[in-house]
């Protein structure tokens, strides 16, 4: 019987009783209830981390257009993708500080 009482005692003891364990059947459902929310709030945060990683990789990139099967973009769509580029770096160039070394 005295092996019974120090199992008891080191399950006391354990991290997961003093987290969880010990609390009561109420108590376990309420906090259980907050699951959903916090990973709504997980998948908000990561996807707006994710969003703003993808803007700040795609800013100089105008949208891609839908290729043919055959030979990609026409003349058209090309030249006005180069013409919306040019301006897009132009504009950046205009707000962007001068350093010296011409960087």
């Amino acid at each position: 019987m005295a092996g019974g009482a120090s199992m008891d005692k080191d399950k006391k003891g354990s991290l997961w009783y003093r987290l969880w364990d010990h609390r009561s059947l109420k108590e376990k459902n309420r906090l259980r209830s907050f699951i959903p929310y916090i990973l709504y709030a997980v998948a908000v945060f990561y996807g707006i981390i994710y969003l703003s990683i993808l803007n700040t990789i795609n800013r100089e990139r105008v949208g891609t257009t839908v290729k043919t099967w055959f030979g990609g973009d026409s003349k058209e769509i090309i030249q006005a993708r180069q013409t919306e580029e040019r301006e897009i770096k132009k504009s950046f160039e205009f707000l962007r500080k001068r350093v010296s070394g011409g960087r």
